[in-house]
């Protein structure tokens, strides 16, 4: 399963060290560069996609079969418990009553997982979350949502005010905020709308109530791990402490890890609930898979 990439060398590094075991007849590709098949076998190479320039990591991974035949039986991934990350896991544990199910776990675990996102290295599982995408995954709920699909530290109206979409001189990101609000155009007088909209005023308000406070507790802590910056009431975006990397605390960040608990997340048992399962979420990650 050894490749090149660092992003997939990191993530494999990080896995030895917490006990999974990868059956050496699969291997990870990362989507950030173009597959190529060899004549005459199954294994895929990979090469640089020129399409891709600047995009590094902003995409996820895939996993594709080696040369031998894997029955259906098989085995494929170990993955202790100790490995995955939920609320009951976190740094953030102290801070948080589990939710066992429905929105109110999908939202705990996205702040979970924001918090480790922001501390960067310092997280446990950082060899785990480098690997994940960068953008904010393509859900329903953030279809031409200007704010979900921004940077943390830019705006996404400001940052892409030159992109002319009379002219076709758009980028990626403005098609793809051009495409969801026409998606959700469609929508309109809907029930589906209205749960849509319902769902987004949930998340920004668990932002506002719930995220916030949160941080700002953990921070002001001084027997808590490394975690956010005093977080000003006019949120929505503050610089955070060194121990985070310098990194913004921002509602697009939080939306950018709910989107990743949207598209991969697991509940694994009554203790952890709803988590994050390395490896094992991959194949969840892509369209091909």
């Amino acid at each position: 399963m050894h490749l090149s990439n660092d992003r997939i060398s990191t993530l494999l590094a990080w896995c030895d060290d917490n006990g999974i075991i990868i059956d050496p007849r699969i291997q990870l590709v990362d989507n950030d560069i173009e597959p190529r098949r060899f004549s005459g076998g199954s294994r895929f190479d990979v090469e640089e996609n020129s399409s891709s320039s600047g995009l590094s990591c902003r995409r996820g991974l895939s996993i594709y079969s080696r040369d031998q035949y894997i029955y259906s039986q098989c085995t494929l991934v170990h993955i202790p418990k100790t490995a995955i990350l939920s609320v009951r896991s976190s740094f953030l544990s102290s801070q948080m009553e589990p939710a066992p199910y429905g929105h109110g776990a999908h939202l705990s675990l996205a702040l979970v997982l924001y918090g480790e996102l922001l501390r960067g290295p310092e997280s446990r599982w950082y060899g785990y979350l480098q690997s994940l995408p960068r953008e904010t995954v393509d859900i329903a709920v953030f279809w031409g949502d200007a704010v979900a699909n921004s940077t943390p530290s830019k705006d996404f109206d400001t940052s892409h005010a030159t992109c002319n979409v009379c002219q076709g001189g758009v980028c990626a990101s403005c098609e793809r905020i051009y495409d969801g609000r026409n998606a959700m155009a469609w929508l309109q007088a809907t029930e589906a709308a209205r749960e849509l909209n319902d769902l987004l005023h949930e998340i920004y308000q668990y932002y506002a109530d719930i995220v916030v406070p949160t941080l700002r507790a953990v921070s002001d802590d001084p027997t808590q791990a490394k975690s956010a910056s005093q977080i000003p009431s006019e949120e929505p975006s503050a610089k955070v402490d060194p121990g985070l990397k310098g990194m913004d605390v921002s509602l697009s960040g939080f939306c950018h890890a709910y989107s990743l608990v949207s598209s991969r997340a697991f509940w694994v048992d009554a203790f952890h609930g709803l988590s994050m399962v390395p490896i094992a979420d991959v194949p969840l990650s892509t369209d091909s898979n």
